[in-house]
């Protein structure tokens, strides 16, 4: 992007998915501007308190050399700052106490707004005031609007973009378990305002105590303990919903627009006090806790915009974070206007992803090759992952080019009920097998069956699916390691214990890679710690058997 604004092109859109750090990749751009000396100041425009604050904390942290300051309410910037950050409501007011001239760098956060009055407006006022070889950059997650217009209208350029499923492969964004709950909502009856369900109309509709019952039920089977955002159809919605939660012993709270104290209940929410917030408008944009891990989105729209903006607000990493849930309350009737995530991923209106990604499902499927034309309108056709899979098993091989992902096709017979240990391990062997996968063993662990792969890389898009693949014919969870081996865990163990201590006994079973050992003089924490170590290091259980130390009571 710095090399096109060098060849001259002055007006740049980054198309980037939501969570996917525009503000700090804005921050890196900044940095990049401001190393020359006969750069101009800089000037942040977004529209919300939080993403101010949010934005000055980012790019003071990553440029601390540089004089940041916001431009908004009570708050004013002086005339000696190299980055201002400011909301377009006060630069609508403010504008003149500003020589546009000063800036060389004009940044829009979620320019897809940029089309608004207040933003044309403002847009216009500090660019087109400018010098000649001034920057106006675009940042957005959905450069196309409800209206049907697009923020290309006054960006030039898409300078960059990248797809979700390539920064969940790069580790910027986590996957999707999402569960549609599909109901009675007669979306029909709800008036269309704006280029969406009509707020008032839609609250009418949502907020009952059956459909908030059944929002609460729906978070109870699949989000319980889980940092959670709740979007709601209304403000009352949002409260109400909120309320329910409290009922039931949840940590629950609610704000909307107008909620005074807002900072300290995003805070607490920061800092798990509250287990589930509710809102309404928001927490759709610019908000960044990446520590959630369910979304319920208790509120249907028409809106791409809006759908993937709520959807996007759980994607971010986050230690110990393996995906984010996605709890959708939809009309069973599939309302033509309704905007789900069939409609985001490209899949038919009528899939079924039971808890899987959605993105993944649809870059698996377009992955499939086939002769057959039969065959290929039944797979166009199917409603879920397991009905394509039952359609490729059903074509004469000789009629498939490449299955799910474009791998071979895999055959076998689902698991009607959760096979006996030894008869699933030995059809997961079977189809790992049958899959080429590289595989050390395939043992017993907490409840699941773990396969230990001779690979440094475990969690990509073919790994994903031969998982599923292996949990539908074993009727077993399943979980990959890595496989660490060492070529003596019997010394390994050894080197693990103090000169006080004797290794008495050392069993080792090579078929599921459990180890018993019988070790002498132990304590209590040697008892947890040693497997734990010898499982991190070895990829295998440890048993362990001996005398504790009467010394160290």
């Amino acid at each position: 992007m710095i090399s096109r604004y060098n060849n001259g092109l002055n007006k740049m859109l980054l198309h980037l998915p939501t969570g996917a750090g525009k503000t700090v990749i804005a921050t890196l751009i900044i940095e990049k501007l401001i190393n020359p000396s006969d750069i101009g100041k800089i000037l942040f425009i977004a529209h919300r308190e939080e993403i101010l604050d949010q934005t000055w904390q980012t790019i003071s942290s990553h440029l601390p050399s540089a004089n940041v300051q916001i431009e908004q309410g009570s708050r004013s910037s002086s005339r000696n700052s190299h980055v201002t950050i400011a909301s377009v409501q006060s630069l609508i007011r403010r504008k003149e106490r500003f020589d546009p001239k000063d800036f060389s760098v004009i940044i829009c956060d979620e320019c897809h707004r940029a089309l608004a009055p207040s933003w044309s407006e403002v847009i216009s006022y500090f660019y087109e005031n400018q010098k000649s070889n001034s920057l106006l950059l675009g940042m957005t997650a959905t450069p196309r609007r409800s209206d049907g217009r697009s923020a290309l209208d006054i960006f030039d350029e898409v300078a960059f973009e990248i797809s979700r499923v390539e920064l969940q492969d790069l580790g910027y964004l986590v996957p999707m378990q999402y569960y549609a709950v599909r109901t009675d909502l007669d979306l029909d009856r709800v008036k269309i305002s704006g280029g969406d369900f009509q707020v008032g109309s839609l609250s009418k509709v949502m907020n009952t105590p059956t459909k908030r019952a059944l929002a609460l039920n729906a978070w109870t089977e699949k989000g319980r303990n889980k940092k959670t955002i709740a979007f709601c159809a209304g403000v009352e919605h949002a409260h109400q919903l909120a309320s329910d939660f409290t009922a039931h012993g949840i940590k629950a709270g609610a704000i909307d627009g107008k909620t005074t104290n807002r900072k300290e209940i995003l805070q607490s929410f920061r800092n798990g006090d509250i287990e589930v917030l509710s809102n309404y408008g928001v927490l759709t944009e610019g908000f960044d806790d990446p520590g959630i891990e369910c979304i319920l989105l208790a509120r249907p729209t028409t809106s791409p915009l809006v759908y993937t903006q709520c959807v996007g607000r759980g994607l971010r990493p986050f230690r110990g974070k393996r995906a984010c849930t996605i709890i959708d309350i939809i009309d069973r009737s599939a309302h033509q206007l309704q905007y789900g995530a069939s409609d985001m991923c490209g899949l038919p209106r009528n899939w079924r992803s039971n808890g899987r990604d959605p993105y993944r499902e649809s870059y698996a499927i377009s992955q499939i090759k086939v002769s057959d034309p039969d065959a290929f309108l039944k797979i166009k056709r199917a409603a879920s992952l397991e009905e394509v899979q039952s359609v490729l098993m059903s074509i004469p091989p000789e009629y498939v080019t490449a299955g799910l992902d474009g791998e071979r096709v895999l055959y076998y017979s689902p698991a009607k009920e959760q096979f006996p240990y030894q008869g699933a391990r030995q059809e997961a062997r079977k189809l790992l097998h049958q899959a080429n996968a590289p595989v050390r063993r395939v043992y017993q662990h907490n409840g699941s069956i773990t396969i230990a792969l001779a690979s440094p890389e475990i969690n990509n898009e073919r790994c994903a699916h031969l998982k599923w693949h292996l949990e539908r014919v074993t009727g077993w969870s399943v979980e990959y390691s890595k496989g660490k081996v060492k070529s003596n865990p019997r010394a390994f163990l050894r080197s693990m214990l103090s000169n006080t201590q004797k290794l008495k006994r050392f069993d080792y079973n090579p078929d599921d890679g459990t180890v018993t050992a019988w070790i002498n003089n132990l304590s209590h924490h040697d008892l947890s710690e040693i497997p734990e170590k010898f499982r991190e290091k070895t990829g295998m259980d440890l048993e362990i058997k001996g005398q504790i130390s009467m010394s160290l009571f």
